[in-house]
């Protein structure tokens, strides 16, 4: 329902507010909301802070495993090397157990070749293989035959072939050059066990 009041206005009858305020509760409950947003921030502070101090202990966490990535492959390629340098030393101790003199058996073998043979290499492989490496070089087609007679004459030679087992041709090239027959052989010998 509306409410005109038709006095004049000095007459009418002003309505007061009437503010009934406990101050004791009104304190309090400041105090309670003054300690609520101190509490906040301070929270807010502590997690940015939390939150720095990570970044900077990931940071430093990353660029330490970056200096010890460059330690850790430099380490790698060591030991790669070392277990090759071991492989080495393996296979020179299996030669070292050989009981013959490597000069009274390169001049059996240089005896051995016929004419026209070549050694290009002689050595012994990782395997404890003893490999002879060469060419033939020969007017007519003989080349061949030549690689042939020589593994033979090896194979027949006791002084020479008594520290071996086996003689094998690995491989052969032959090629034609000036009507001269030319064969690149590779013959293995294996040591005995």
């Amino acid at each position: 329902m509306i409410e005109i009041n038709l006095l004049p206005e000095n007459l009418r009858q002003k309505k007061q507010f009437r503010v009934n305020l406990d101050i004791k509760a009104a304190k309090v409950r400041l105090i309670a909301g003054v300690a609520v947003v101190a509490l906040l921030i301070f929270s807010v502070i502590l997690s940015a802070a939390g939150a720095s101090a990570r970044k900077s202990q990931a940071s430093r966490l990353i660029r330490k495993e970056q200096s010890i990535a460059g330690e850790r492959a430099e380490a790698e390629t060591a030991d790669k090397d070392v277990s090759i340098l071991k492989a080495k030393i393996a296979a020179l101790s299996k030669i070292m157990e050989i009981k013959f003199l490597w000069a009274e058996k390169l001049n059996q073998l240089s005896d051995l070749a016929l004419s026209g043979i070549w050694f290009t290499r002689v050595y012994v492989d990782a395997d404890s293989r003893f490999i002879i490496e060469g060419s033939v070089i020969s007017n007519k087609q003989e080349a061949m035959a030549s690689v042939g007679k020589f593994m033979k004459d090896i194979r027949e030679n006791e002084e020479f072939f008594k520290d071996f087992e086996n003689i094998k041709l690995e491989s052969v090239q032959r090629k034609t050059l000036d009507k001269r027959d030319i064969a690149e052989f590779k013959i293995v010998l294996y040591f005995r066990g």
